[in-house]
Parts: structure tokens; sequence; C-alpha cells
């Protein structure tokens, strides 16, 4: 500890060593639980208005305060609890050194958690001031047993939160490799899912083919006897046409016979002389006629017999067009076809290729993240157990620092003040003789009559302590302190509750008190010794 004692002197007749405290050094050992000082901040205000802000890059902190003001320390950092300490340097007496008044104390900021009150921590975790009667720099006690239930109960619930955070980062971490291995799941269903549909739109692409196909053969089919029916009425209609034809050319022969039959008749009466050379011209011409008659019926003939072979050889070149478009159009389908049936298995074997690649890749990057999680996991219980381990050796060498340092600073004080002591006796060793056995005796006498009057004012106060009325209740605590032992007795009467206390210093000191008045040990045995 980094408690300095001051030592109480006799009282010297001829120097004085009175010395006025100006400021005193506190020594703050600063510490975030499971984490660093990044992003943490020290502020230290002085009577309510701020006076530094510090970034911590270690644990210890050394301020300097001036005597005679109320500081508070505010140790915060994004995400941690914030703790305050209040500091109050005044009524500090002027013959103190500063420098006897050095104390230090330890500070842990939390990670906060969600769910848990702070409001606790709104208000200073301790108070210090100076103490009379223990001449030093010491924390509320009190104070501290007032909030002393609420720091229980938060300590009690940040436990849960702590405890359940760490279930919850658990359950979260399985929750997280269930999702993965749902995703993988449901990619290997989507691959089937993709590969059936392919199928069945390939089933029912083919199923489209054959009825496209079946619908293109039944249409060329009407086409052709379609075509077949028109060329054999266009046949027909030409037949009919040359027949018409040469119906009336007989017609006409057959007229123009009449027609010469007539003049000749005609003639024979008139000419008997010219009728041989009529006759035989007539019959030339009637020759001539049914020659040029036939000529012209065979000349029809041979006209029809070309213009029907011209249509059957139109009709030869667009069926043989038409069988050639057939052909190009099936081979063109055909083409298709297996083109599209090409493209489809390349469809089918690059999405499932694709789907088996997607598959591995997921399950390669499940793999991955249970790795990774298994090294993180596996890295912070690393940290943790490290951390910890450095941790316990920090506090073990701080406290052994700590130690040394109190050590050798109580060494030095000691032979500071033994030095100092001795000079005093040997500077007034003489005088001290001289006016021993008087001042004794003056002493002696003083302390009897002090005594007394201390003693009749006790048994004084103990009868007014009777007006309070009957006692209540009686509870005693026993506070173990770092130089001192307090046993507390409160004792609760009708109408006011005393509290007493008995104080022992590890260096031998005993002091009796009641509500911060001395009193002797009688007093405090007669009055605490009682049943509710």
């Amino acid at each position: 500890m980094f408690k300095r004692y001051r030592v109480l002197l006799f009282l010297l007749v001829f120097v004085s060593l009175e010395t006025t405290a100006q400021e005193i050094s506190v020594l703050v050992k600063f510490q975030v639980d499971g984490g660093n000082f990044s992003d943490s901040k020290v502020t230290l205000t002085e009577d309510g208005f701020v006076k530094t802000v510090t970034d911590p890059g270690k644990s210890k902190i050394i301020a300097d305060l001036i005597l005679g003001k109320k500081y508070i320390l505010t140790f915060e950092k994004p995400g941690y609890i914030t703790k305050r300490v209040e500091i109050n340097t005044k009524n500090v007496p002027q013959d103190v050194s500063g420098e006897d008044l050095d104390f230090d104390f330890a500070v842990e900021i939390f990670e906060q958690y969600e769910g848990v009150n702070t409001v606790i921590f709104n208000q200073p975790v301790a108070k210090w001031f100076y103490d009379s009667q223990e001449d030093e720099f010491t924390y509320d006690t009190d104070y501290t047993k007032s909030i002393r239930s609420a720091l229980i109960d938060f300590e009690k619930k940040y436990d849960e939160a702590k405890e359940n955070k760490d279930k919850n980062a658990e359950a979260a971490l399985k929750a997280k490799q269930a999702e993965e291995a749902r995703l993988a799941a449901e990619a290997t269903a989507k691959a089937e899912e993709e590969k059936r549909l392919l199928a069945e739109a390939k089933a029912e692409e083919e199923k489209r083919k054959l009825a496209e196909d079946k619908r293109l053969a039944e249409e060329a089919r009407k086409k052709a006897e379609e075509e077949e029916a028109r060329k054999q009425a266009l046949e027909s209609e030409e037949e009919a046409k040359a027949a018409q034809a040469k119906q009336e050319e007989e017609e006409k022969r057959i007229a123009k016979e009449k027609s010469e039959a007539e003049s000749r008749n005609a003639q024979a009466k008139a000419e008997d002389d010219a009728r041989k050379v009529l006759e035989a011209k007539a019959e030339e011409e009637k020759r001539l006629a049914i020659a040029k008659a036939e000529e012209d019926a065979r000349k029809a003939d041979l006209k029809a017999e070309e213009e029907a072979r011209n249509q059957a050889d139109l009709a030869s070149q667009q069926e043989a067009k038409e069988a050639e478009a057939a052909r190009l159009a099936e081979e063109e389908r055909a083409k298709k076809k297996a083109k599209l049936e090409r493209e489809m298995k390349e469809a089918e074997e690059n999405s499932a290729q694709e789907a088996k690649r997607r598959a591995q890749l997921e399950k390669e990057e499940i793999e991955r993240r249970q790795q990774q999680a298994e090294a993180r996991r596996a890295e912070e219980e690393r940290l943790a157990i490290q951390s910890a381990a450095d941790a316990e050796k920090r506090k073990k060498e701080e406290e052994a620092r700590a130690a040394t340092e109190a050590a050798q600073y109580e060494v030095e004080q000691r032979a500071y003040e033994e030095e100092r002591k001795t000079k005093a006796k040997e500077q007034f060793e003489a005088e001290q003789r001289r006016l021993a056995q008087a001042k004794a005796v003056s002493d002696a006498q003083s302390r009897e009559r002090s005594n007394a009057v201390a003693k009749m004012e006790s048994e004084k106060q103990s009868l007014a302590i009777k007006d309070a009325g009957n006692v209540v209740s009686r509870t005693e605590e026993v506070i173990k302190e770092a130089n001192r032992t307090i046993t507390q007795v409160t004792i609760k009467r009708e109408h006011m509750t005393y509290v007493y206390k008995k104080v022992v210093y590890t260096w031998g000191g005993l002091y009796y008190f009641r509500d911060e008045t001395d009193i002797t040990k009688f007093v405090f045995e007669t009055e605490t010794d009682v049943n509710p």
C-alpha cells in the first residue's frame, strides 16, 4: 500500500516542525476487464469543472490534487461501465505535510451487457476524505455500506448476463452452423429441382416437336391432295376446252359443206356444161377443206397435247419444288431438332456440373467456416487462458512491486522518523530529563482530571441515553481494513439509534467511539452489552 503514516511526536519546546500542505499525489491502478486501454479515458474534475482528460496507455495513473478541493475521477471506455471515484481534499490541517497524505487505490471497469441496470454507477463507487482520527485519507465506509446492497444485486445480475451472453454466443454459433447446413441442403434440393424441371422441359419440348411434326406432315398431305385435285381439275378443263374446239370446227365444216352443196345444186341447174368442172373443183375444194380441217384438228390436238405436256411438266416441276422444299424443311427441322437436343443436353450437363460445382463450393465454404469457427474458438480460448494467466501474472507482479515499494517506503519513513526522533532527543534530552519529573507529575494529574471529567461526561451521557427508550435491536459487524479492524455495534432504541465503534490499529492503537465521539472502554462495554 502507498499509504504514509504520520507519527505523532511529543510537543517540542524549542523546535517548530509545522509545514503547510499544498497538494497530494494519488496513485491510481486502472484496469479494463478483458480488454486493453484503446479508446479509454480518465477525466478529472475539480469542484465541478473539467481539469484534465487523460488517454491512459498503462495501468498506473498519478493524479496531483490540491488541498481544499473536491475532485471526481471518471473512468470510461465505449462498451464498458463507467465508474467514478470522489476525493475530498478539504478539512486537512495546515500543519500536515501533503506528501505524508499520498495514497493509492485501484479501479477496474467491466464490459456492459444489455439488460443490466447500471444506474448505481451514476454515483461514485467510493468516496475518499481526510480522516482526522486516522490522520490520513481513507474511504467512507458508511457510504460504501449504503450502496453495498445495490452493488451486490448488480454483481448478481451482471454475472447472470455474462453467463447468458456466453450461452447465447454458443447458441448463435450452433444456429449459424445449422443455418449453413440448411442452406447446403437447400442448394442440393434446388439443384435436384432444376434437374427435374429441365428433364420435364425437355420431355415437353420433344412432345411439342412431335405434335408440330405431325401437324406439318398433315398439312403437307392435305396440300398435296389439294394440288392433285387442282391438277386433275385443270386437266379436265383443258380436255373439255379441246373437245369443244373440235366440235365447233366440225360444225363449221358441216355448215360449209352444206352451203357448198346448196350452191352446187343451184349452179347444176344453170350450168350443166360446167358441172363436171365445177363438181371436180368442188370436190377438190371439199378435199382441201377436209384436209385443212383435218390439219387444223391435228394441229389443235397437237397444241392440246403440248399444253397438257407443259401443264404436266409444270405440275411435275411444282411437285419437285414442293418435294424439295418439304425435304429442305424436314432437314432444317431435323437440324434444329438435333441442335436443340444438343443444346438441351449441353445445358443439362452444364447445369448438372454447375449445380455439382456450387454444391462442392458451398460444402467447402461450410467446412471453411466451420474450421474458421473452430480456429476462432480455439484462439479465443487460448487468448482467454493467456489473458487470465497474464492478468494473474500482472496482478502478482503489481502486488509484489506494491509490497516491495510499501515495505521500502515504510523502512525509509521509519528510518527518517527514527533519525528525526534521535536528533530531537539529542537536542532536548537534557531539558527533558530536567523537566521529566515535574512534567510526569503534571501530566499524571492532568490525565486523572481528564479521565475523571471524561468519565463523568460519559456517565452523564449514558444517563441521557436512557431517555431514548428501551433497546429495540442490536446488530454487530466486524470490518477489516488494511491497517485496522473496526467492530461496529448499532443499538436501536425506541426514540434514537446509536452507532458504537471499537477501532484496533495494527500498530497497537485502540479507540472507542459513540456516533464518532470518543468514549472510554467502560462506557463502550456498558452501553453495548445489552439485549433487545
